[in-house]
């Protein structure tokens, strides 16, 4: 198990550097967008993240998930997320693609009731490019709109069972994290008849600061066929420290600033930006159905249901480095709804005699949310259907698999001369946890 996780890691470092993690107009906003990256599991069931928590899955979105991973039995986890977008405005067609690392992260439970994970994932980012042409007397003038950047997040996580029964279940957990990164909003203006003159603004913002999140999870099996869970994720309001620059700058070539002659430059430290205060639900159900026989083998079909509700406060939001009054943000919601079916799943005891596609996880559903901004009045949203499936790696009983998730969506207005963008999700994803023969931190006795 060490050689794949070695060879995933070497994996990360070569698409890390390569890769363009977003190329969205709607990401010029505060610090970048949050959505987009998703986790393949989760998207499997139309994003419900923090209601799906067992052993199998590494659930970084609900701390509180950490101490139900299997004793001896931690997880490395480790996403890829890719989006197809047609973006539309009016006669204006322009198509993307974008593939960037989900996260890669580990976790386990230890001592009685404890658990924990640390890992790496994007907090939120921020990529486009577009033009935009304007005339000036006999002259035509071309704006150009850049934004670059990611903010990281690494973070580690740390849960406990208050209430540890045979049927129920009642667990706590936080994720400590530490913000990194910059993100930038470039303009360039060039005369048709120059080429290449022209003048350039530049606003960029460092964060370097300290995040937390809090999570709750409650299960209790009613019967062995009938069990539930009712969970709950906060990210309270946060000042994150920040560094702010701005420059302006007239360049004889606006794409290559080894010609930047500087007109205007401000550095700030002194400031902050604040997260946006979220607050999410979640329900789970799950029915075990009666064991049905197929030839000479038994199995035990299984179905679950996830759902999710969160609402963001963007009143809360604040950059003390801006004195823009004119861009107003809205709060948003989100449900999120997803089935998954297992035709088998006490696999593990049957594994010689279960065949491939009764061990196969198989998963859809739906979400719907609003973004905080607004095009033309009107308060953008998002829409999307989603399926995906696991494929279980039987291998000496490991709770190891191998996830692929789906979506098809839409973002934009009603409005239909207004930008909109159509996008496919493809998100993979990779669960590595030794076999049962295997299991680490197991106390070993001497007779």
């Amino acid at each position: 198990m060490g050689k794949i996780i070695f060879i995933i890691l070497l994996f990360i470092g070569n698409l890390s550097i390569a890769q363009n993690s977003i190329n969205s107009p709607f990401s010029s906003y505060g610090i970048g967008e949050s959505d987009g990256l998703d986790h393949s599991t989760f998207l499997g069931v139309g994003n419900a993240t923090i209601s799906m928590v067992d052993s199998t899955v590494l659930n970084f979105d609900n701390p509180a998930s950490y101490s139900s991973i299997g004793k001896g039995q931690p997880l490395f986890s480790f996403g890829t997320s890719t989006r197809l977008s047609n973006y539309k405005e009016g006669s204006a067609n322009e198509f993307n693609t974008n593939t960037s690392i989900q996260h890669f992260a580990f976790g386990l439970s230890f001592a009685k009731r404890l658990g924990m994970a640390f890992g790496l994932q994007p907090y939120s980012r921020r990529g486009y490019d577009f033009n935009v042409g304007d005339f000036i007397d006999s002259d035509s003038i071309t704006y150009t709109y850049q934004g670059t950047g990611t903010i990281n997040k690494a973070f580690l996580g740390l849960s406990a069972d208050i209430l540890k029964f045979d049927s129920t279940r009642l667990s706590v957990g936080c994720n400590f994290g530490f913000l990194f990164g910059n993100v930038s909003n470039t303009r360039k203006a060039v005369l048709f008849s120059t080429t290449e003159n022209g003048g350039v603004g530049v606003k960029t913002y460092d964060i370097r600061s300290f995040h937390y999140d809090l999570g709750l999870s409650f299960s209790h099996q009613f019967t062995p066929n009938h069990s539930v869970g009712v969970y709950a994720t906060f990210d309270p309001l946060q000042k994150l420290n920040t560094t702010y620059e701005e420059g302006v700058y007239y360049a004889s070539q606006v794409d290559n600033p080894n010609t930047y002659d500087t007109s205007y430059y401000l550095s700030q430290t002194a400031g902050t930006l604040t997260n946006v205060p979220k607050l999410t639900y979640g329900l789970s159900y799950k029915y075990r159905f009666t064991d049905t026989k197929k030839i000479q083998r038994k199995l035990h079909p299984e179905i679950a249901v996830y759902a999710t509700y969160s609402t963001s406060d963007w009143s809360k939001f604040e950059n003390t480095f801006s004195t823009d009054t004119a861009t107003t943000f809205f709060n948003t919601s989100k449900i999120s709804f997803g089935v998954q079916f297992i035709p088998e799943a006490e696999f593990q005891l049957n594994t010689a005699t279960t065949s491939f596609l009764a061990r196969v996880r198989y998963r859809a559903g739906f979400y719907s949310y609003t973004l905080p901004y607004a095009t033309n009045g009107q308060q953008v949203s998002d829409f999307g259907t989603t399926f995906g499936f696991g494929i279980p790696v039987a291998v000496q009983k490991s709770l190891s698999s191998i996830n692929f998730g789906f979506s098809v969506g839409s973002r934009g207005v009603a409005d239909q001369n207004q930008l909109k963008e159509n996008y496919y999700g493809i998100s993979l994803g990779i669960t590595i946890a030794p076999g049962d023969t295997e299991k680490w931190f197991r106390k070993r006795k001497l007779n």
